[in-house]
C-alpha cells in the first residue's frame, strides 16, 4: 500500500465509513453552586475563545461550531444534566465502593461486556427518566434508543451510566456518569451536542461545558466552581498520560507506544485508565496532559493483516471507541481549551452519535495544549506508519 508521509501536515485522509445499523432507535437532592450566569458570562466566553483558538490539524473546525444543524430548541438546563448523572451516581455509588458488581450479566449494543454494575447504573437511569417529565428520549450503550414523552421528544441524551466499568467494579475511582444533551434531528453527530456533564462517581468532582460558553468544574455539596487549568507542558519526558487498553490487540499497542512509555515512565507517567471521558476530564484538573486511543487507526489502514488480532483480543468481536463513549467529556475537553482529534489529525465533529457499529468506531490523540498534540501525533503517526509496514512484510512473507 502506498505509505504515508511522516509529516502532520501531509498526514493521510481517514477513510469515511457509511453508517451501519445506525439505531435510532425530581429529582434527586443535591446543592448546586448557585454563582450567577449573568455575572460569569465573560469569564466563561474566554475560556470557550481560548478552545476555539487554540491551534488544530489543518481542516480543523472551531470547537464551538455545531456539525451544522440549526438550533430549534433552548438547550436543557445544566440542573437537568447534573440531576440526571446524580441519580445514576448515587444508585451505583455504594457498589463502586465495596469493589462489588463485577457478575457479567450479558452483553451491550457495542458487544462490550455488561456487568452487574451497568445494569444497576442503566435501571436508576431508567427509573430517573420516566418519572421526570420531560421531552427527552435517550440513548445509552445497553439500552439503545428509548423514550417516554407522549409526544414527539425534543431533546436527545447520550448516556453511558458507567464510564470505566472495570475500574468501578473492582472499587477504583477512574470511573464517572457521561451525560450529553442535543435536540432531536436526524443523524446527530458528535458536534451536535449542545452541552454536557461528566461527574465522578467515588469523587466529588462534576465537569460540565455548553458549547460556546466554556467549562466548569462544580464539587458535590458546594456553592462556587473552578475554572479548568489544563496543563502548558510540552516536553515529552515530563509527560504523565493514559492509554485506553480493554480490547485493544497489546501486541499492536505496546509496542506502538513503548518508547514513549519508556521515556515518560520516571519523570512523567504513564496510566492504563480505561475510561475514555474520566481520562478526557483529567486534562482538565491538570492530573494528565494527555489521553490516546490509537488502535482503530491501524483497523482502518490495514484491516487484513491486523483484524485476527482485533478478534482475538475482543474475545469473538472487534471492539473500540464508540461516539457514546465521548460524546460529553469531548465537549467538556474542547470547551476547556485541549485539542482532541483522532489519531489521524481529524476533529470528531461528524461522527455519527447513535451508531456503534465497528465501522463508526475511532481513535484518539488528546492534549492539554495544541504544542503537545503536535508532537504527540508526529511520534505516534510516525511509529504507526512503521508498525504497519513491518506487519505488510510479515503478511506478505507469509503468504509465500
Amino acid at each position: 500500500m502506498t505509505q504515508e508521509k511522516t509529516s502532520t501536515r501531509n498526514r493521510k485522509r481517514q477513510p469515511q465509513p457509511a453508517a451501519e445499523g445506525e439505531r435510532m432507535a425530581k429529582s434527586n437532592p443535591m446543592a448546586r453552586a448557585v454563582k450567577s450566569d449573568a455575572s460569569t458570562d465573560q469569564d466563561a466566553n474566554k475560556t470557550a475563545k481560548k478552545a476555539a483558538s487554540a491551534k488544530k490539524p489543518d481542516g480543523a473546525k472551531s470547537a464551538s461550531s455545531p456539525a451544522g444543524k440549526a438550533k430549534s430548541v433552548k438547550p436543557l438546563s445544566r440542573d437537568f444534566l447534573m440531576d440526571v448523572a446524580a441519580h445514576v451516581r448515587d444508585a451505583v455509588r455504594p457498589a463502586v465502593r465495596d469493589a462489588r458488581g463485577r457478575e457479567i450479566v450479558g452483553s451491550a449494543s457495542s458487544g462490550d461486556a455488561t456487568f452487574k454494575l451497568d445494569q444497576i447504573a442503566e435501571k436508576a437511569l431508567l427509573t430517573y427518566l420516566r418519572r421526570c417529565d420531560q421531552p427527552v428520549a435517550y440513548y445509552s450503550e445497553d439500552a439503545g434508543y428509548t423514550t417516554f414523552s407522549s409526544g414527539p421528544p425534543q431533546y436527545l441524551l447520550v448516556v453511558d451510566p458507567v464510564d470505566g466499568s472495570r475500574a468501578a467494579k473492582s472499587g477504583f475511582e477512574s470511573c464517572v456518569v457521561s451525560v450529553a444533551a442535543t435536540r432531536v434531528i436526524e443523524r446527530p453527530q458528535l458536534g451536535d451536542v449542545d452541552n454536557a456533564c461528566v461527574m465522578e462517581i467515588a469523587g466529588d468532582r462534576i465537569f460540565y461545558a455548553e458549547r460556546g460558553k466554556g467549562a466548569r468544574i462544580y464539587r458535590e455539596n458546594a456553592s462556587s466552581f473552578s475554572r479548568p487549568k489544563p496543563s502548558h507542558n510540552t516536553d515529552l519526558e515530563m509527560v504523565s498520560w493514559s492509554m485506553t487498553v480493554p480490547a485493544r490487540p497489546a501486541e499492536l499497542v505496546f509496542p506502538t507506544a513503548a518508547r514513549l512509555i519508556d521515556l515518560t515512565s520516571l519523570k512523567g507517567g504513564f496510566f492504563a485508565c480505561n475510561s475514555t471521558s474520566f481520562s478526557l476530564t483529567r486534562l482538565l484538573t491538570n492530573q494528565l496532559d494527555a489521553c490516546v486511543d490509537f488502535a482503530n487507526r491501524f483497523y482502518r489502514d490495514i484491516p487484513e493483516a491486523v483484524q485476527d488480532q482485533f478478534i482475538n483480543a475482543g474475545r469473538g468481536i472487534v471492539l473500540g471507541m464508540a461516539p457514546y463513549d465521548l460524546a460529553a467529556s469531548l465537549l467538556v475537553a474542547e470547551e476547556a481549551g485541549c485539542v482532541v482529534t483522532d489519531a489521524y489529525g481529524h476533529r470528531l465533529d461528524e461522527v455519527l452519535m447513535l451508531d456503534s457499529t465497528v465501522s463508526n468506531q475511532r481513535s484518539l490523540i488528546a492534549a492539554a495544549n495544541s504544542e503537545l498534540h503536535e508532537k504527540l501525533m508526529q511520534f505516534f503517526d510516525t511509529r504507526i506508519q512503521q508498525f504497519e509496514r513491518l506487519l505488510e512484510r510479515r503478511a506478505a512473507l507469509a503468504q509465500g
